[in-house]
């Protein structure tokens, strides 16, 4: 749920505060990995955009910012995205979440049946 949705009168949950901060914490291990592994590759897309001199729409540099655009919304940090198609990490959070809960539910069906 984005943050926007939230009525600021109303008192978060454990649950969806623990929600709220795992999802906030995998997004910002993402969003710092990107950055780790996009940092040298443009040093390097620039460097070979100052040997070749591509046109604009060539430059490997360009190509590297509309990556860098296409992660910010798949990575959707700040929750901005979340009304936009397409696939953003929200949706791995939310199925490795429903996976969990059922995992605990079949384990506690099966100590209940014990």
């Amino acid at each position: 749920m984005s943050l926007e949705k939230l009525n600021p009168d109303d008192e978060i949950s454990f649950r969806d505060g623990a929600r709220h901060y795992i999802s906030f914490q995998v997004k910002l291990l993402a969003d710092a990995a990107r950055d780790l592994l996009l940092a040298p590759i443009s040093m390097i897309a620039l460097i070979i955009d100052w040997i070749t001199g591509p046109p604009v729409k060539e430059s490997l540099s360009f190509k590297l910012m509309l990556l860098g655009r296409k992660s910010d919304r798949v990575i959707n940090l700040f929750g901005e995205f979340t009304e936009e198609p397409g696939y953003t990490l929200d949706e791995t959070v939310r199925d490795v979440e429903s996976a969990l809960m059922e995992q605990i539910a079949k384990k506690n069906d099966s100590k209940s049946e014990s």
